[in-house]
Order: structure tokens, then C-alpha cells, then sequence
């Protein structure tokens, strides 16, 4: 194997893309190995067990709490704000919810249809990890929560309002 110092430089030429790069080599190092970089098969695996018996118990990122999104609020996503929503930009489905009854409820009345979509939750308002602990124990093994604060996300997608579920087909209320 040989290492190398590459950067990208434009071309442009009728039969290229605009903004297309292609890599340059700007350096060569005489055919260095890069294997005293790459991680052993013996340590990768022992780092990977080290890894899953830190996290072994925890369902969520507890780093993250305390969480507010003081732009959402709970309500029901109006038609003008599901019409405005990017659906291409979804790439898995996904939920938001809060730790609120609302949100507590729509997730025990949809779980089963969350986990059949492999639908990943973010809850976007919860202060404290006992709550966490209880929307997780609503929401059931199959179904991936983690606290996120929701202000950026909902200006991309023009949301104001949850909990609701979004795909590439839409939203659900």
C-alpha cells in the first residue's frame, strides 16, 4: 500500500459536470504503509466489546438532556405546514414527540405502526432521564428514542407543531 497526498481541483470541460472533482496527487511518499495506522483485528474487536459493555443498558444519549425546542409546540401539524414539508429530504422514517400527554399517548396509539416502519423518535422536549426512561418504556424494545433539540430540524422542514410521524410519503398526525 502506498500512502499519498491528494487534493481536488476543479475541471471543467465540456464533457465533465460544473463543480465535479477530481482528485490530484500532489505528493507521493515512496510507497509508505498505511497499515501502522489502521486498528488490528485483535484490538478493533476488543475495542468494539469495550465499547458495548459501556453502553450495555443505556437507550439513549444522556448527554443530551436536558432538551427544549422552544419553536415546536404540541398541537396538530396543520395542513399548510405538511404541504411545506421536504419529504425527499427524508431518508428514514422518523417521529417527533415531547414528554407531554399528548405526545405520551399518540406514541402508545402508534407504536406498533413506528416499529413496523423501523421509525427512529426524537424527542424534542424532556428534562430529566426518568422521563426519557418512561417515553422508552411506552415506545417498547423495537423502537429507537433519543433526545434532540428540535428548533433546527423544524426550521429545515417548516414544522412549528408535534408529535407526528414523517416519511418519504408524508406526514401523520
Amino acid at each position: 500500500m502506498s500512502s499519498a497526498t491528494v487534493a481536488s481541483s476543479p475541471k471543467a470541460s465540456p464533457e465533465t459536470l460544473t463543480g465535479v472533482h477530481e482528485l490530484e496527487v500532489i505528493g507521493d511518499f515512496g510507497g509508505q504503509s498505511t497499515q501502522p495506522f489502521l486498528p488490528q483485528k485483535a484490538d478493533f474487536r476488543a475495542q468494539l466489546q469495550k465499547l458495548q459493555q459501556e453502553r450495555k443498558g443505556r437507550r439513549f444519549m444522556t448527554s443530551h438532556i436536558p432538551v427544549s425546542s422552544p419553536s415546536l409546540s404540541i398541537g396538530r401539524v396543520t395542513d399548510e405546514e405538511a404541504r411545506n414539508v421536504p419529504y425527499h429530504m427524508v431518508s428514514r422514517a422518523m417521529f417527533l414527540i415531547g414528554y407531554d400527554p399528548v405526545s405520551m399517548s399518540w406514541l402508545k396509539e402508534n407504536r406498533q405502526f413506528l416499529a413496523s416502519k423501523s421509525a427512529v423518535g426524537f424527542v424534542v422536549n424532556v428534562q430529566t432521564i426518568p422521563q426519557m426512561n418512561e417515553l422508552q418504556s411506552i415506545a417498547g424494545e423495537g423502537i429507537t428514542l433519543q433526545p434532540m433539540p428540535g428548533d433546527r430540524f423544524a426550521e429545515h422542514m417548516n414544522i412549528k407543531h408535534y408529535p407526528f410521524y414523517l416519511d418519504r410519503d408524508g406526514v401523520m398526525r
